[in-house]
């Protein structure tokens, strides 16, 4: 349930955060960045369906070579709906932005299913400066190294990941950018990567605390998908000084955190 993606030789990679559904906003973005098509690479953080009226061109986008995404918790709603049959868990999917499929019978749905059931929990992208960074729909254990992700994702069974919960987390996960000043430091940075990005967790902008940066803009709420180039972004961190010996902390939190002493 992970997938190690190897650098981009020919062009450049970007991250994006939550689509749900708002394809055409996010083909916007892209061309507002000159995404090239036949060198590019884009890769999502999960969430690509429910919430928006297009949820139905997934397929058309998993299909583009050039397109990479992980399991967010809206596909795993679409997953479990199906191999469940459960009514409870399908009225809850469709409560939680899965209207857009509400029509479908499970014959219509299986292609959905299918495509959004292979995609990995997770992906390590090598970047062309030598780093390496994580892609986790939600977030990762406050105290954490990559090699256990790593070798926990390499092991899982499908049916074990939310009931394990490490990896249950990296769905459903909710806590560490809404955590207060004094309790933020318990974050350390995630050992044996250079950086982890994450959605699901709307922010104003992009926030950044130890080697983790949320970056979900809340698409179907704001009309902006994060988008990022990983290589600029992680320059500019170290560039504007946020390189502690803890990691990159966000500056707000670092204002706030001075303030206290």
């Amino acid at each position: 349930m992970i997938r190690i993606i190897s650098c981009n030789l020919t062009g450049k990679d970007y991250i994006c955060s939550d689509i749900h559904g708002h394809f055409s906003l996010l083909a916007q973005q892209l061309k507002k960045i000159n995404f090239n098509e036949k060198t590019d690479r884009l890769f999502s953080l999960g969430d690509l369906i429910d919430r928006g009226d297009e949820s139905d061109q997934v397929l058309e986008w998993l299909a583009k070579p050039w397109f990479f995404a992980i399991q967010g918790n809206h596909e795993r709603m679409l997953i479990n709906a199906y191999e469940s049959r459960s009514e409870s868990l399908w009225f809850q999917w469709m409560m939680w932005g899965g209207s857009w499929a509400e029509d479908m019978d499970l014959e219509s749905l299986e292609p959905f299913y299918q495509a959004l059931s292979r995609l990995p929990i997770a992906i390590e992208l090598s970047l062309p400066n030598n780093k390496k960074v994580g892609l986790v729909h939600v977030e990762l254990p406050d105290v954490c190294d990559w090699d256990d992700i790593k070798q926990l994702l390499s092991n899982i069974e499908p049916n074990q990941i939310e009931a394990t919960l490490a990896t249950s987390d990296m769905l459903w996960g909710k806590i560490q950018p809404y955590l207060p000043i004094d309790e933020i430091l318990r974050i350390e940075l995630v050992q044996n990567i250079d950086h982890v990005f994450h959605g699901h967790t709307i922010v104003e902008s992009y926030r950044t605390i130890t080697n983790r940066t949320f970056m979900d803009l809340g698409s179907y709420e704001s009309g902006r998908i994060g988008l990022l180039d990983p290589v600029l972004f992680l320059d500019d961190c170290d560039h504007s000084h946020q390189i502690k010996s803890t990691g990159c902390f966000d500056r707000f939190l670092r204002n706030q955190l001075c303030a206290l002493l």
